[in-house]
């Protein structure tokens, strides 16, 4: 198969563009971003909460319990190594949808059962009954 030869481009000359444009340069003023506002993650006591989460918890009314609920996981458990949250749908009965806070935390069996029987204790006395059942705690050891 051989090369096909193209035809050589000869350009034109160019010519000076007979129209002027103003050319104008933007800046951004310092007061202006101040005034941007911009999007903030939504966070439950420092975790971050999906949109799933968040709509369910302020559906419900369950931002300042959740707070209370985290507080009392990182206070009960010794050596939390991770923890997060998530919405768990029921999908047959929709009033026991829920948000689960997922914990792992490191430390021997028993010691981990003796602080998870602290952390249920404070929780019923803290966290108020009308809300309880929307607030769950999953524990897994590290």
């Amino acid at each position: 198969m051989s090369h096909k030869e193209y035809p050589e481009f000869e350009s034109a000359p160019t010519e000076p563009s007979k129209v002027a444009e103003a050319v104008a340069s933007y800046t951004v003023s310092p007061s202006a971003i101040a005034r941007t506002p911009v999007a903030k993650s939504r966070c439950i006591a420092g975790l971050e909460a999906t949109d799933d989460v968040w709509e369910f918890a302020q559906k419900h009314q369950l931002v300042p319990h959740l707070e209370t609920a985290i507080r009392l996981v990182r206070e009960s458990f010794h050596d939390i190594r991770t923890i997060y949250l998530t919405f768990d749908p029921d999908p047959e009965i929709p009033s026991l949808d829920g948000v689960v806070i997922h914990a792992r935390a490191g430390g021997a069996l028993e010691d981990l059962v003796q602080q998870d029987r602290a952390f249920a204790l404070r929780f019923v006395q803290e966290v108020p009954n009308e809300v309880r059942g929307k607030i769950s705690l999953f524990l897994g050891s590290a």
